[in-house]
Order: structure tokens, then C-alpha cells, then sequence
């Protein structure tokens, strides 16, 4: 156990932690992190989502006023819009990120704050929009799009040939932020921006220290999150690397596994208190 100070803050992770597989958010999971609020901590959702994207799941957890987005890129207000942060990646490069990847055959998808821009429908993009609820427009030229996006995601439908995600690290690692958030999906960021960044700004602007945050995730982009909270909770089918240090693991999302999590901690916390 790193932490042993009462925890304040949960930043917990969105996709394949919170969710199932599925996309479900079981009822269960509300029910635990409802008793985690009522006994004085605040939830925090923190994901690669846009604003758009993360908002139905965060009303579900009465968990509108602070969010992250976009890994960070955007902090926020999801009842109010309100922004806290927004660091987007600058458009002379966000429009090489597209033509490379059209170039290395890979799907991109160009996220604004309300709205996801693709320059073809394919099976690929069809369900990523399906899964994230998302309003999709189709261009026929990047130089359409409007402004900066707030990230820019790859897609890849083959699990066995990494090769153009490979080949994106290696073009653009040096200017921006590319992680792999699961097997088929490489999230590109401005250079700086991270769940980790986004816990510590979330945790000041909360007036909440480090050693009273506690964080939950399952992929790549959450393992640096985890570390730097004081508590980090996590289900069976994160990666090794997240298991490895957890201090809790509870079984698959697919079984609801942040429900155990969330009542742990919050065992922990009346053990803390007594």
C-alpha cells in the first residue's frame, strides 16, 4: 500500500475500466462509486473521449462538474462547458498527422470539442461513432475542417500488424504525444498532454494534495496516472504493467470489477477514519 492518508479525489479512467467491453456501465459500478461520493470523494472521469463522447456516462455518475477529455487536452466543466484547459495540436501538424496516415493506409479520425471529422465512412469508423455516440462529418479535403483538434486518433483493424502505428511514432514522436489506448486505437496529443498531467492540474484546481488522490485505469495512456496517485485501483484485464503495481485489482470490467475496487477503498477509508 503506497498511500495511507484518507483519499479525497478518484480520477478514474473511462473505457474497458468503468465500462464493459460492451460499452455498458454496469449498475453496480454506479451504485459503488455512489457510496464512494457519499462518504466525501469526489469521482472524476478522465479519458481519451470527447466532451461529447464522455457526457452521458458522467450524468449517470454525477460526475459533470470536473472532467478530463481527450487524455487531458481538455479540462473541464461537462454540465456548463466550461473550460478549464484546452490544449489543442496545432494545425500545420495535425494536417501532416492526416496525410501521413492516409499515406500508411490507417484510418485517422480529427476530433473538435463537439464533433468527429473523417474523410470517408469505412466499417472502422462506423464503429468507433457507433460506440461514442459521436456527430460524425465526412470531408472531402482536412483543409475544410475548422480550427485545431483536440486529438487526432489512428484506428488499425488488424491486431496482428502494428506496423503503421510503428511507423506514426516514428514520424511525429518527437513533436507530439502518440500512446497505444488499446491494440486497434494509437491517440495522438499535443506534446505535454496526459492523464498524468490532467490528475495533477485536476488535483489543484481542487485544492487536493497528491497523497489524497486515488486513480483508476487499464491501458498504456492511464500508467503514468496510476503512479503518480497515492491509491491506484485497476481491473483484471488491465495490462500487466498496471497490475504489477496496483494496489487494488478487482476482476474484469466485464464483471463490474471497479465495483469491488470502489468498495475497497471505500472499506479503506472507514478503517482510516476510525
Amino acid at each position: 500500500m503506497r498511500g495511507t492518508a484518507p483519499i479525497g479525489l478518484l480520477v478514474s479512467d473511462v473505457d474497458r475500466t468503468l465500462l464493459t467491453h460492451a460499452y455498458d456501465l454496469p449498475a453496480k459500478v454506479v451504485d459503488a462509486l455512489g457510496r464512494l461520493r457519499a462518504g466525501g470523494v469526489e469521482i472524476v472521469l478522465a479519458s481519451a473521449r470527447s466532451p461529447q463522447a464522455l457526457r452521458p456516462y458522467a450524468a449517470r455518475l454525477e460526475a459533470l462538474e470536473l472532467a478530463a477529455c481527450f487524455n487531458g487536452g481538455w479540462i473541464g466543466n461537462l454540465k456548463t462547458g466550461e473550460t478549464i484547459v484546452s490544449t489543442t495540436i496545432g494545425r500545420t501538424d495535425a494536417l501532416a498527422v492526416m496525410q501521413t496516415a492516409k499515406t500508411l493506409g490507417l484510418t485517422a479520425l480529427w476530433y473538435g470539442y463537439d464533433r468527429v471529422y473523417a474523410s470517408e465512412r469505412n466499417p472502422l469508423i462506423e464503429h468507433e461513432v457507433a460506440v461514442t455516440g459521436e456527430s460524425l462529418d465526412v470531408v472531402e479535403n482536412w483543409e475544410q475542417v475548422p480550427g485545431e483538434p483536440g486529438k487526432i486518433m489512428c484506428v488499425r483493424g488488424n491486431a496482428e500488424d502494428p506496423s503503421g502505428f510503428d511507423a506514426m511514432i516514428d514520424a511525429f514522436g518527437s513533436l507530439l504525444s502518440l500512446i497505444r489506448s488499446h491494440w486497434r486505437l494509437l491517440e495522438i496529443n499535443p506534446k505535454g498532454v496526459s492523464k498524468r498531467a490532467a490528475i495533477e492540474q485536476m488535483s489543484r484546481h481542487r485544492s487536493v494534495s497528491q497523497e489524497n488522490c486515488a486513480a483508476a485505469g487499464d491501458a498504456e495512456n492511464d500508467v503514468e496516472m496510476l503512479r503518480w496517485a497515492a491509491v491506484a485501483l485497476t481491473v483484471d484485464n488491465a495490462i500487466g504493467e498496471i497490475k504489477s503495481f496496483a494496489d487494488f485489482i478487482g476482476p474484469t470490467c466485464d464483471e463490474g470489477g471497479m465495483a469491488l475496487a470502489a468498495d475497497w477503498l471505500g472499506a479503506r477509508l472507514a478503517d482510516l477514519s476510525r
